[in-house]
């Protein structure tokens, strides 16, 4: 019995953890859940050569020997006009990607060959055309929404109010 008290005191003198470790903790779980991802795992922006944003591409890249990709695609003009990647193929340097988008003509073959650890550059085939195109990570972009058309909505705030005024 007085075993079991000093065990009860012991726990109940636990304290909770400092802020400091708890962003730690934070740290090592984001670092762990990233060694589960391949490179290419996450959100991509493919631009024509002026940079304006043609598709938003969203990949899973499991990590390990596993060659298999997913991915899904969006046009940035039209975000409701998306789907499935049909074939994305990684060997070494290059990557092809493949699907289709009806509002442009039908099938899509985007090849890419990687220039650095966040940037492949290539040609995208449509319809009979090719053009060069970039498949970069959104950011850098100086505050600028990453799609055109995104705006963040922000919340009206109730004016503050001494207690007994009234609106």
């Amino acid at each position: 019995m007085i075993a079991f008290l000093g065990a009860l005191v012991l726990a109940s003198a636990t304290a909770a953890p400092a802020p400091g470790d708890l962003t730690a903790r934070m740290r090592e779980s984001a670092a762990a859940a990233q060694a589960l991802q391949g490179p290419l795992d996450g959100g991509w922006l493919l631009t024509d050569h002026r940079g304006r944003i043609l598709y938003v591409l969203q990949v899973t890249d499991p990590a390990g020997d596993d060659p298999r990709l997913a991915a899904a695609w969006r046009a940035a003009e039209v975000p409701s006009r998306a789907g499935p990647v049909d074939a994305i193929v990684r060997r070494g340097r290059r990557l092809t990607v493949g699907f289709e988008d009806p509002a442009r003509g039908g099938a899509i073959t985007v090849s890419l060959r990687r220039r650095d650890a966040g940037t492949w550059t290539g040609l995208i085939a449509e319809s009979g055309r090719a053009a060069a195109v970039k498949l970069r990570r959104p950011g850098g972009l100086g505050g600028r929404p990453p799609v055109p058309g995104y705006r963040p909505t922000l919340r009206a705030r109730p004016p503050l109010t001494r207690r007994g005024d009234r609106p």
